[in-house]
């Protein structure tokens, strides 16, 4: 039987931050998460030492001439008064309390991780940090360098940030003092620790949770990938446990390519594909050892988060011939990255690249991009021929919508078509911000026929609705060149224009557009999911859009979809919106609450789940794909 090895030492997280944060809570939503994905999990709550416990009085004392004028201070908050000695040696104790608390906790969770195999992480609700903010000692005091020694033998410390605001209205003040001044420790104390990271908790605890769920999974992987071992000696055996079936043999971890031309950095693109394979490809790497290709304006690799980028340096040709050069070199690509898994997001203007045919591997095709029949409608290029030949090379596909779903089933009939949504970052809903915003907003690619910005124009020139229309997004310079002369043709004639293009928006620009925004328009005549859509219903927007196969997810979702490509009833709804606030305020909320079903980690899930059952299952234990490993210069 093969074996792998486990780490003697279990990973030891820290969740920090005031007791009014939500601290015990988080470490109880990330036990279970951590639990669901296989490692052994050992949770401990520190609640101070035995002294603090028995003797709960609170280390603080009333000083007007303390910093707080008037408010509760602590006798160690002025850096010339190292605090009483009965005052240092319970900072002393308290140190110790811990050390010994998370030596048990340790020795636990290595015990039950022998038994059950996999990881261990021990998970504490406070941390070296708190002890540092709680007794406020000099840096240089003894107290503080046996909490900062302590520090050092966490892997990660988790820091929830609230606002003063949240913590007043738990009644933090009347207990321990202005939140501003705990704040003010937590600052400069975290600046001195090591491996910390903050997390905003005054969003939703499920999305705290998953965001620290992903932090806690990456140090565990990059303990397993750098774990040492001496020159010259044979690695020490540890703890083994059984290799999963499918596992290739000596343990080796499998590894899964993930293609997209789509890039974050491609300032002619820059569309959702680049975000969604982003979230896919981290919720992978807890399992595999993944590799994204994708394309650049010059050639290279580097490693972002455990997880390595290959660009291929296609983008100087422009975006069209950009595509065709990336479909075109996908298939050699292929032959030299060894790999046991391919999934391809499918690019203009073919899609499909035929790259089952060209490796051994099982080749998974994802549909964000296919666009070959409105390139035929558009440009009367039979593009959809080689698409339709090309689908049916593919075992497994994924789309984004059940229509898309029956379209691929009928096109290539012996495929598995998965359907599989796209996600969004989850927050509250804001019920005093439903119905209200200072203008209509068509957020996304500048790309003026796919997306309807022409007919968005007539439609918005032709009601005249009260609030001005804001365009966010970029593309080629040709389209935003089209962009540009369509503008001055509507605008001829106003005294003041009524219409305004502001161009990319960062991810700051882009939430302060949603969250201003009155509702949405989605004028496109082609999308596979329209995943602008549903960010602007997690902040609570209406969204306007023609009926269109792909959107009907939507549906009752507190959208407005017009007969397709009926301009007046565009027009029309637009005017409705934007002079009802009731009405928007209405399928705002319905809106809001759609989108909750919507959630990263259930959707980067189901492709995880598609991955092992796809190479964990007798059928797909096969040879992986040929080549050797990718090797380019910068």
């Amino acid at each position: 039987m093969t074996t792998v090895t486990t780490p003697r030492a279990p990973l030891l997280v820290a969740v920090s931050g005031p007791d009014g944060a939500g601290k015990s809570s988080l470490v109880g939503r990330l036990a279970v998460l951590l639990h669901e994905r296989g490692l052994t999990v050992v949770t401990l709550h520190c609640y101070g030492c035995f002294l603090c416990r028995r003797f709960p009085v609170p280390p603080r004392v009333r000083e007007t001439r303390e910093p707080g004028g008037g408010g509760w201070a602590r006798r160690a908050t002025d850096p010339e008064r190292r605090g009483s000695r009965l005052r240092r040696a319970h900072a002393f104790l308290d140190a110790g309390e811990l050390a010994a608390r998370i030596a048990v906790a340790g020795l636990w969770a290595r015990t039950r991780a022998r038994l059950r195999g996999g990881e261990a992480v021990v998970l504490t609700d406070r941390g070296p940090l708190d002890g540092l903010v709680k007794f406020d000692l000099p840096v240089g005091a003894g107290g503080a360098s046996a909490f900062r020694r302590i520090a050092g033998r966490y892997g990660l410390t988790l820091l929830v940030e609230t606002g003063p605001d949240t913590l007043r209205g738990r009644g933090w003040e009347e207990i321990s003092g202005p939140p501003t001044v705990w704040w003010a420790r937590y600052r400069s104390w975290s600046s001195r620790l090591p491996r910390l990271v903050r997390l905003d908790g005054e969003r939703t605890p499920s999305v705290v949770a998953a965001e620290g769920l992903e932090w806690i999974l990456d140090a565990v992987r990059k303990r397993k990938e750098t774990r040492p071992v001496r020159e010259g000696t044979a690695p020490v055996r540890e703890e083994t446990r059984p290799v999963r079936e499918g596992t290739p043999a000596g343990g080796r971890r499998r590894h899964v390519v993930v293609s997209v031309y789509d890039d974050a950095e491609n300032p002619s693109y820059r569309g959702g594909g680049a975000l969604v394979v982003g979230k896919v490809a981290r919720r992978l790497a807890e399992d595999f050892r993944v590799t994204v290709v994708t394309a650049g304006r010059s050639g290279g690799t580097e490693e972002r988060a455990g997880i390595r980028y290959v660009r291929l340096p296609v983008c100087r040709a422009g975006p069209r011939a950009g595509q065709l050069l990336f479909l075109a070199l996908l298939p050699f690509v292929a032959r030299r990255i060894r790999h046991d898994l391919w999934l391809e997001s499918f690019t203009p203007p073919f899609s499909t690249s035929f790259l089952p045919l060209t490796t051994g591997a099982p080749v998974v095709g994802i549909d964000q991009g296919r666009s070959a029949e409105v390139l035929w409608r558009r440009y009367h290029i039979p593009f959809f021929l080689v698409e339709r030949l090309g689908l049916r090379c593919y075992r497994h596909i994924v789309v984004m919508n059940a229509a898309d779903g029956s379209v691929i089933r009928r096109l290539s009939p012996r495929a598995d078509v998965q359907v599989i949504a796209n996600g969004v970052e989850q927050r509250g809903l804001d019920e005093s911000g439903l119905g209200s915003g200072e203008f209509i907003l068509c957020l996304g690619r500048i790309d003026t026929w796919v997306k309807g910005l022409d007919l968005l124009l007539d439609a918005y020139e032709r009601a005249a609705p009260p609030l001005d229309l804001l365009l966010a997004g970029s593309g080629t310079p040709a389209e935003e060149r089209r962009l540009a002369a369509l503008l001055a043709a509507h605008g001829r004639g106003l005294p003041e224009p009524r219409v305004h293009w502001v161009g990319y928006a960062e991810e700051e620009r882009k939430r302060q557009l949603l969250r201003d925004s009155a509702f949405l328009v989605m004028p496109s005549r082609h999308e596979t999911f329209g995943l602008v859509a549903l960010e602007g219903m997690s902040y609570g927007k209406p969204v306007l859009h023609f009926d269109l196969p792909a959107l009907r997810w939507m549906r009752d979702g507190g959208d407005v979809a017009v007969p397709t490509f009926d301009v007046a009833a565009f027009g029309a709804r637009m005017n409705e919106l934007a002079t009802d606030a009731a009405l928007r305020r209405r399928l705002g909320r319905r809106s809001g609450l759609a989108a909750h079903r919507y959630t990263w980690d259930e959707m980067t899930g189901r492709y995880l789940a598609l991955a092992h059952r796809i190479l964990d299952t007798p059928a797909a234990v096969r040879r992986p794909g040929k080549g050797a490993s990718w090797q380019t210069t910068r």
